[in-house]
């Protein structure tokens, strides 16, 4: 116990001081796209952006200010740290190159106590990491920027070159080309307009607490601290397939430690969206297992078979206030549960 909670101490510090964002925005390819098909002047109005993690690796660009001309295309790219780049190219600045192109328990233990001290210290590290997690994606903007049209545009193309074009100059063909463009504000002028709404594309993290209902070897149900913590990745908006585990525990009748784990394969499903509320329903399938300390043949396994409800609330792009209602069989008993926490995605 004193190990891991000493791992959570260590872990938790080191990811604090290493989590930030970037002063670098990525423009979606799909988004570089469509602004291509617009009108040079219109094309800055309203520009998806997306706050990295990371700083990129290219050279500093030309900035450009408020009384910028807006010029057509010429051939010849704008300068970029002192040099005009006439084609694709390698950036000069420093940092490791970039492969993309023109255009980015069972916890078990030998008894119920053990196996509450083990989960405790799992879970101090599960928070930690979620702090830090909620944290960066908390703070990047995710969202829609107002930039001046010349304002210039970080470009890494398929075929592994680079280049720098303003964003009036970016054409169709280029656009498709494209694997990863970015701006950066200081570069241009630069006023951000408003944030996505929830996106949960893509990878997710998180982690619930509150109550559930425990089941003794003794037959008696009452209710204990109950926490589950997720992974997962959603391959679009309203599905995704996340890895579940859970811990709950309680005193027995005989003040004894009464310790549940499971860990289950869970699909989620959120067709409802009004607003910022979104409701689902999720399913699950795993493994359980019982530690009770006090009883003979307190210890048992079985197969966990879980449901329930999914409410969110839209907090920003990346994260989601959730609640759970969920309901399991396993140890041929049923267990309820409510647990509210954060999805970060």
């Amino acid at each position: 116990m004193q190990a891991g909670r000493l791992a959570a101490v260590v872990l938790a510090s080191s990811l604090v001081t290493g989590g930030c964002v970037a002063n670098s925005y990525r423009i979606p390819t799909s988004d570089l796209q469509r602004l291509s098909m617009q009108a040079p002047e219109q094309r800055a109005q309203h520009v998806r952006v997306i706050q990295e993690i990371g700083e990129s690796d290219a050279p500093p660009a030309q900035r450009v200010d408020g009384d910028t001309a807006v010029v057509g295309r010429v051939e010849v790219d704008i300068p970029v740290g002192g040099n005009v780049h006439t084609g694709y190219g390698r950036p000069s600045g420093g940092g490791g190159g970039h492969s993309g192109g023109l255009g980015g328990l069972k916890t078990g233990g030998s008894g119920g106590a053990d196996g509450k001290a083990a989960a405790i210290a799992f879970l101090v590290i599960a928070a930690s990491a979620l702090v830090l997690v909620a944290g960066i994606e908390g703070s990047r903007f995710d969202g829609w920027a107002q930039l001046h049209p010349m304002h210039p545009v970080h470009l890494w193309g398929k075929d592994g070159g680079y280049r720098v074009l303003p964003l009036a100059w970016i054409d169709p063909t280029t656009a498709v080309m494209t694997e990863k463009a970015i701006v950066r504000p200081s570069e241009g002028p630069w006023r951000p307009l408003e944030r996505a709404p929830l996106s949960r594309t893509g990878a997710t993290y998180s982690m619930f607490a509150g109550a559930g209902s425990l089941r003794s070897v003794a037959g008696d149900l009452e209710l204990g601290p109950a926490f589950t913590v997720q992974a997962g990745y959603f391959p679009e908006q309203h599905v995704g397939v996340v890895g579940s585990v859970f811990f709950g525990w309680r005193d027995n009748r005989l003040n004894e430690t009464l310790f549940e784990s499971r860990y289950t394969l869970e699909l989620q499903v959120l067709p409802v969206a009004a607003g910022i509320f979104h409701a689902g329903l999720y399913g699950g399938a795993g493994l359980a297992y019982r530690f009770e300390d006090g009883f003979r043949g307190g210890d048992s396994g079985s197969y966990a078979l879980t449901g329930g409800g999914m409410f969110q609330l839209d907090i920003n792009t990346r994260i989601g206030l959730t609640a759970r209602f969920g309901i399991c069989n396993a140890h041929e008993e049923q267990m309820k549960d409510v647990l509210v926490g954060l999805a970060v995605y």
